[in-house]
């Protein structure tokens, strides 16, 4: 199946503040690719520090920066990084400045995307979320978390600072 949209058209769904637009997810049952544009709030806390089971991802900042926790690595990022984060290796990423970031990720395979569903599912736009619950989802689907996420990026404090 073919498809086409434009820069506004996809899936919307929320993940708390966040919003996440589906471009498309390729291959049979979604066992390809999903490709997703990811608009991160500012302020907001990122995932906890965790690590997938069999899921690899690959960000492509478009706007504004991010503080990211990949394996050993510990970093700010801005437009035009890349990040790949085969599956295994422990991150986490908090949006690190005053305005939305902005990327386009691709999870492998497709199929994962309903995790990031189901995220949006239990993390609502204006309260805590119930982290026993994100835990026990995230485990459905291979993913163990591994420690907090990075702290409010408002504060200044650099997610290696976990």
């Amino acid at each position: 199946m073919t498809t086409i949209l434009a820069a506004d058209e996809g899936r919307v769904f929320a993940i708390g503040g966040d919003r996440v637009t589906v471009k498309g997810v390729s291959g049979a049952l979604g066992v390809g690719f999903a490709l997703i544009d990811y608009r991160a709030a500012p302020g907001v806390p990122g995932p906890p520090l965790h690590v997938h089971d069999d899921i690899d991802e690959a960000w492509y900042l478009l706007e504004g920066q991010l503080d990211v926790s990949l394996g050993d690595e510990r970093r700010s990022v801005g437009v035009g990084s890349f990040l790949l984060v085969p599956y295994g290796i422990p991150h986490t990423f908090a949006n690190a400045g005053p305005a939305w970031a902005r990327w386009i990720g691709v999870l492998s395979p497709g199929s994962s995307l309903s995790m990031l569903e189901d995220l949006g599912q239990l993390i609502p736009p204006d309260g805590p979320p119930d982290e026993a619950a994100i835990i026990q989802m995230l485990g459905r689907y291979g993913t163990t978390v591994l420690g907090p996420p990075c702290p409010d990026p408002l504060i200044l404090r650099p997610c290696w600072a976990l």
